[in-house]
């Protein structure tokens, strides 16, 4: 039967509770900052305020088990708030800096649901394993090169969670808000890339090998597939066979081909004329704060609202 994870998600800087832009930030990121015009004088949230956080999702995923879900996702990548704790270098205090700081919210949110809830509930993480933002402001980053990643405190990392009970996660790189090329390569996007996008496939398929191999126990969810259209699934299949995920994971595929599953395991192949092409229009409307969908293959649904709120 089908698996039903909820994924909890705190939005950090990318907060908008009530429509416009209410950053509540971990860390001051000049980067990033500068990105969406966050003053410097932007308070970063308490050591209190992550410590009650702690519990808050603790509830979220009793509310997830009593409403009959398989499990949750502590949301943990694109610079969303628990994201940017793990890059807190600058950060003072009980949730920054060192590793273990900077890991600490993630890491006592995982251990509280695995204590409070039956053994069975799956709790897991969509998981930033690099930001491709210099150091001291990124995770996952070479120090001399933030072009490069460094795998050893994301591997150090998910041992960590593996031990406290999380048997499978999911892992992606980049920021969608910032450099959008890193973890989902396309042809058509706010701007044109420094690279190719298949050197975008090739260091997701890459990098997430490398932290399987050091972690065989846990299972792995890949990343990164879509922008190869019908020839996904080869990658895909190549990855699982050589041992360097266990399960493939498609997203922007999922809205534009939703039934691609089973043309792979029935047919043995994808539709091309039915592929995700890459333009970007999904997280267009997603900005926008509309229902999001695929503009070009379910137009009759999403392109009137796409007209409606991204062509002015």
């Amino acid at each position: 039967h089908p698996i039903c994870i909820l994924q909890l998600t705190h939005s950090g800087r990318y907060s908008r509770p009530s429509g416009s832009s209410e950053p509540l930030i971990a860390c001051h990121n000049p980067y990033l900052d500068k990105a969406q015009g966050i003053d410097k004088d932007v308070p970063q949230v308490t050591d209190d305020y992550l410590e009650k956080l702690e519990d808050i999702y603790v509830d979220a995923a009793v509310l997830a088990y009593k409403s009959g879900f398989d499990g949750v996702d502590i949301k943990s990548c694109h610079r969303y708030l628990s994201s940017e704790l793990l890059s807190s270098f600058t950060r003072e205090g009980r949730y920054g800096g060192s590793f273990e700081g900077r890991t600490r919210l993630l890491a006592d949110v995982v251990g509280k649901i695995k204590q409070k809830l039956p053994k069975d509930f799956i709790v897991t993480s969509r998981l930033n394993i690099y930001d491709a933002i210099p150091y001291p402001y990124g995770f996952g980053v070479d120090k001399e090169n933030f072009q490069k990643y460094d795998m050893t405190e994301p591997i150090k990392l998910i041992k960590i969670l593996h031990e406290k009970g999380m048997p499978i996660i999911n892992l992606t790189m980049g920021n969608p808000y910032y450099n959008p090329h890193i973890n989902r390569p396309f042809d058509k996007g706010p701007y044109v890339p420094s690279e190719h996008p298949l050197f975008g496939v090739a260091r997701l398929s890459r990098g997430i090998a490398e932290v399987k191999k050091a972690v065989p126990d846990i299972v792995i969810i890949g990343s990164g597939y879509s922008y190869l259209r019908e020839f996904s699934p080869y990658l895909a299949a190549g990855n699982i066979e050589n041992g360097n995920v266990d399960i493939a994971g498609f997203g922007r595929e999922s809205f534009a081909y939703p039934d691609f599953p089973s043309d792979i395991f029935n047919k043995g192949s994808m539709d091309p004329k039915k592929c995700c092409i890459t333009c970007s229009k999904c997280t267009e409307l997603m900005r926008a704060k509309s229902m999001t969908g695929c503009v070009v293959r379910d137009s009759g649904i999403y392109a009137p609202l796409y007209k409606k709120y991204c062509i002015k």
